[in-house]
């Protein structure tokens, strides 16, 4: 049977459920379950939250230095570096780099989450088969 209604049928008729969708959605459930109980993939989560959460916070309060400098010390901000540059221009400049550092950080790491994630989807699909 299937879960569609049709256009002609929209509004007067309730979908019809078929009961294989059903049971696969259970079993999926039950998957999902299993893998979250998966020490490959507590680490995976673990290991993501713990490069994650520290460079958003570091990245945030890098950003929130800026602007707080620039609003709140302006003589500092104005400081001459290098003829018309000032420190507020470097400080600004150097959010790109931050954040370029910070995106290489997380593809170099992401190897390792490839790996975890390939371990986690070979042991589920070899329980499946």
């Amino acid at each position: 049977m299937n879960d569609a209604i049709s256009p002609q049928d929209e509004g007067n008729s309730a979908p019809v459920h078929n009961t294989d969708v059903a049971e696969d959605q259970h079993s999926t459930v039950r998957d999902w379950q299993r893998i979250e109980q998966d020490s490959d993939f507590r680490e995976l989560v673990r290991a993501k939250r713990n490069l994650i959460v520290p460079a958003t916070i570091f990245f945030l309060l890098y950003y929130f230095a800026f602007l707080i400098v620039v609003g709140y010390m302006p003589d500092i901000a104005n400081a001459s570096v290098f003829g018309t540059i000032n420190v507020a221009y470097l400080f600004a400049l150097s959010q790109f780099f931050v954040t370029w550092i910070l995106m290489g950080i997380y593809v170099w790491r992401a190897g390792i989450f490839d790996s975890l994630v390939q371990r986690i989807v070979a042991r589920v699909r070899g329980e499946k088969e």
